[in-house]
């Protein structure tokens, strides 16, 4: 079954995007602010138990962990290297079924994986500064 996810595309100048940090996988790893403010504005979703903020090498992302499943939120920076002016950011929300059977047969129990990406898209809808397109 192929993976079950929703993603849309912003552009803002409110995050990080044209300092690169020495501890940068590559010289595109930002999105570490990005992550800490999406994670305040999901924290009254308390059914979901949100992880920590990692480093990909696109930029950052975060688990988010339901008994019915898991999810993986990717912020990732969609440009080279360092830009001046606003940043495009690609976001994604991907859905990780906890039931191997359901993963099996292809009928993922969803019911935790909307209300999720609807929370994720209103916070970024909800905030002036970023322009939000989805894919």
């Amino acid at each position: 079954m192929p993976p079950i996810s929703r993603s849309a595309t912003i552009e803002t100048d409110i995050f990080e995007h044209r300092t690169p940090k020495d501890d940068f996988i590559n010289p595109c790893c930002f999105g570490e602010d990005f992550a800490a403010w999406l994670q305040v504005r999901l924290s009254g979703l308390t059914e979901y138990k949100l992880d920590a903020p990692v480093m990909e090498d696109y930029g950052w992302g975060f688990g988010a962990r339901h008994a019915k499943g898991s999810i993986w939120v990717a912020l990732s920076f969609a440009h080279e290297g360092p830009v001046d002016g606003p940043a495009t950011w690609g976001v994604s929300v991907e859905w990780r079924d906890a039931k191997l059977l359901s993963r099996w047969l292809g009928k993922p129990d969803l019911a935790a994986f909307h209300p999720f990406v609807d929370a994720v898209w209103a916070a970024l809808k909800a905030e002036p500064a970023i322009t939000f397109t989805p894919d």
